[in-house]
C-alpha cells in the first residue's frame, strides 16, 4: 500500500496581505491613541479663569510655613495669605510621573526668584502628608506646600481635571495662565518679567 502524503497548505499571497493591513491599522489605531493621551487636547482649552480674580482655597501645611511668617503651629494656609504678590500655585501628586519633570524646575525656580517677591506653593491632591513629603524631600523641594482636603475642594474649585496643572496668578490676584501638563524651567521664567511688574 502506498504512503499517502498531508499536504499543509502555507499561507497565501492574499492571507499575507490581510495580515499586514491589520497590522498597519493596528499600528495607527495605537499611536493615535498613545499621541491624544500623552498630548491631551485639553492643554490647549483656554481656563475659564483666565483674566479672573483667582478662587480662594484653604489647604493643611506640609511644609514652608516660615515663608509667609506663619509659626509651626499653623495648620492651614490660604489664598489671602498671598494678598499683594504674585504667586504661581502648582497642583501635584506624589504619584504623579509627569510631576517629577516639573519638580526640579520649580524649585530652581523658587530659588532664583523668591527675594524679588514671586511665590511658589504646590498643593498635593488625592495624596497622603507622608507620601507628599517623601516626594518633597527626594526632589529637594524647599517652598510652599499643601495638603488638599479629603474632599479635594480646592481642586475641584480650581477645575483640575488632572496632575499637574499649574496657574500663574498677578500681585492682584487675577489668572493670567493655567498650564495642563508638566512646567519647564523656560515656561516659568517667561512668566517671571510679568509677575515683577
Amino acid at each position: 500500500m502506498a504512503e499517502q502524503r498531508v499536504v499543509v497548505p502555507g499561507p497565501n499571497r492574499k492571507h499575507l496581505i490581510a495580515v499586514m493591513v491589520f497590522l498597519v491599522i493596528s499600528g495607527g489605531i495605537i499611536a493615535f491613541f498613545y499621541r491624544g493621551l500623552s498630548h491631551p487636547a485639553d492643554k490647549n482649552i483656554p481656563s475659564a479663569f483666565l483674566g479672573k480674580t483667582a478662587m480662594p482655597f484653604e489647604v493643611t501645611w506640609l511644609q514652608g510655613q516660615e515663608h509667609l511668617g506663619h509659626g509651626a503651629e499653623a495648620k492651614t494656609f490660604s489664598l489671602a495669605d498671598f494678598k499683594g504678590r504674585p504667586l504661581i500655585l502648582n497642583f501635584w501628586a506624589s504619584w504623579c510621573y509627569s510631576c517629577r519633570e516639573e519638580a526640579r524646575d520649580f524649585e530652581a525656580f523658587w530659588q532664583r526668584y523668591k527675594d524679588k517677591g514671586i511665590m511658589v506653593a504646590g498643593i498635593a491632591i488625592q495624596d497622603t502628608p507622608d507620601a507628599a513629603m517623601q516626594f518633597a524631600k527626594a526632589y529637594g523641594k524647599t517652598y510652599m506646600l499643601g495638603l488638599d482636603t479629603e474632599d479635594g475642594k480646592a481642586a475641584i474649585d480650581y477645575g483640575v481635571t488632572g496632575v499637574p496643572e499649574t496657574f500663574i496668578i498677578d500681585r492682584n490676584g487675577v489668572v493670567i495662565h493655567k498650564e495642563a501638563g508638566p512646567m519647564t524651567a523656560e515656561k516659568l521664567a517667561s512668566f517671571a518679567d510679568r509677575l515683577l511688574q
